[in-house]
C-alpha cells in the first residue's frame, strides 16, 4: 500500500509541490521483544524530537527524523537454591537511554490546499546506552554499569499532513500525523564489571512494532 502511494505521488506531476518543513514532535514505537522488559515492561515506549523535511522534487521530499527518550526499570533480585530462599532479596536500577536518526523520501498527494497524505520509508542507525545500577540517586555511584551499542533499523509508514493556517510569503502552519511499523536489529550491550575484566554482556534486544508520531510545525 505504501509503495503504491509512492508511485501515484510521483505520477501526479505538477498538481503537488513538496514543501520544505520543520516540526516538533512526539512519538511511540514498538518494543515487541521481551528482553527490553529489563528496562521496560510495556508495549510502546515514547519519544520525543524533531524532523526537518526538504522539497526534492514535486511530489516528492527527503525526511530527516531524530528522537530520543529514556525509560528505566526497578528488578528484583532473589538467591535460591534447593533448600535456601532469600525473600528479602535486593533491587537494582535498569535503564536505557536511545536515540534514533532517520532518513527517507516522502512522497505526498495533494487532496484539498491543505489536507495532504503522504507516504515514506525510512532507515537509520540506534544508538543505545544500558544503565545498571544498585543506586539510582547518584550518577557518580562505583558500582554502576554501563554498556553502549548501535542498530540499524528503519520505519515505514503512513501520514498525513495539515497545513490550515497560512501566512505571508508562502509560510504556513500545521500538523502531521504518521502511523506504520518500524524495527531496528537486536543488538549485544557489553559492558566492563565495576572491578575491571573482559567485557561482558548485560543486555540483548531489538524493537519493532506499531509506529507512531505526531508533530507541530512550519512548512515552507
Amino acid at each position: 500500500m505504501i509503495s503504491t502511494i509512492l508511485l501515484a505521488a510521483l505520477a501526479a506531476g505538477p498538481a503537488r509541490a513538496a514543501d520544505n518543513e520543520i516540526s516538533l514532535e512526539l512519538g511511540s514505537l514498538g518494543t515487541q521483544d521481551n528482553r527490553f522488559n529489563l528496562v521496560h515492561d510495556r508495549a510502546q515506549m515514547g519519544t520525543y524530537g524533531g524532523r526537518v523535511g526538504l522539497k526534492v522534487l514535486d511530489n516528492l521530499g527527503v525526511l530527516v527524523d531524530i528522537q530520543h527518550g529514556a525509560w528505566g526499570n526497578t528488578v528484583d533480585v532473589y538467591g535460591s537454591s534447593d533448600t535456601y530462599y532469600d525473600e528479602t532479596g535486593s533491587t537494582f536500577t535498569a535503564a536505557y537511554r536511545g536515540s534514533q536518526v532517520l532518513v527517507g523520501p516522502k512522497a505526498d498527494l495533494r487532496v484539498t490546499d491543505w489536507f495532504h497524505p503522504y507516504a515514506t520509508i525510512q532507515g537509520g542507525l540506534f544508538f543505545g546506552r544500558v544503565l545498571l545500577d544498585d543506586d539510582g540517586q547518584h550518577t557518580d555511584n562505583a558500582n554502576q554499569i554501563a554498556a553502549t551499542a548501535f542498530q540499524p533499523g528503519g520505519v515505514a509508514a503512513l501520514g498525513l499532513d495539515l497545513v490550515p493556517i497560512r501566512m505571508r510569503h508562502q509560510l504556513r502552519f500545521g500538523s502531521h500525523l504518521e502511523l506504520g511499523y518500524g524495527l531496528a536489529a537486536a543488538s549485544s550491550f557489553k559492558a566492563t564489571p565495576p572491578g575491571g575484566g573482559d567485557k561482558i554482556e548485560i543486555a540483548r534486544f531489538g524493537f519493532g512494532g506499531f509506529y507512531a508520531k505526531w508533530g507541530v510545525g512550519a512548512y515552507f
